[in-house]
């Protein structure tokens, strides 16, 4: 029983030490994550930042130490991560993999959105490229480990993300997978489905 309870104490002080890295960020120079990325993890528009709420803690950890070591490029997130320890880095991600999703839907043009639904949903068979619904789920909300949910991501943001991939610029777990795919995509394809995903909101409540 005094496991449990520890166990129990333990969880709840790093949901504790999440949420206050979220709203006040820490001493060394990490600044809070709501600035950029909204009081509710919603990310924003202008400029594009994602969402960061209901993202699996996995995936949101190896992102931070993708940030950390240079095989994400970004100046403000990689000196966030370097003000970060480990024990930090997994409590802030605890704490948005365990908030509602939030984020989207963002006012994109409508013929972006059904061509991207298409690419989607159903891939470009006659190019032997897969759907995307294969692994991020027909709504893009699918919950796995080390894939992210796609809806309700700002569009600018999903079309940076693909860009970064097909010219080799993220060197994440699945880096191979995706730039094998998304380099076999035109511009406007990348940019139909960025406006496709930033048209769903990431809960279905």
């Amino acid at each position: 029983m005094a496991s449990v309870w520890l166990a129990a104490g333990a969880a709840t002080a790093d949901q504790d030490a999440g949420a206050r890295i979220a709203q006040e960020g820490n001493d060394r120079g990490a600044t809070a994550c709501i600035q950029c990325h909204g009081a509710q993890g919603q990310g924003q528009a202008q400029p594009p930042f994602p969402r960061l709420a209901g993202l699996p803690e996995q995936y949101l950890i190896e992102q931070m130490d993708a940030y950390q070591d240079g095989r994400r490029a970004n100046a403000t997130m990689a000196q966030i991560a370097r003000n970060l320890d480990d024990d930090e880095i997994q409590a802030i991600s605890r704490h948005y993999a365990e908030m509602e999703p939030a984020g989207g839907p963002y006012n994109v043009p409508e013929d972006l959105i059904n061509r991207g639904r298409d690419i989607a949903l159903e891939g470009l068979p006659d190019r032997n490229i897969q759907s995307c619904a294969t692994c991020h789920g027909e709504q893009g909300r699918e919950r796995n480990p080390i894939l992210p949910p796609l809806a309700g991501h700002p569009p600018r943001y999903l079309m940076a993300q693909l860009q970064a991939y097909a010219e080799g610029a993220r060197e994440t777990s699945l880096a191979g997978l995706m730039q094998g795919i998304v380099s076999e995509l035109a511009e406007e394809e990348k940019a139909a489905l960025a406006a496709y995903y930033a048209s769903l909101p990431a809960s279905d409540q």
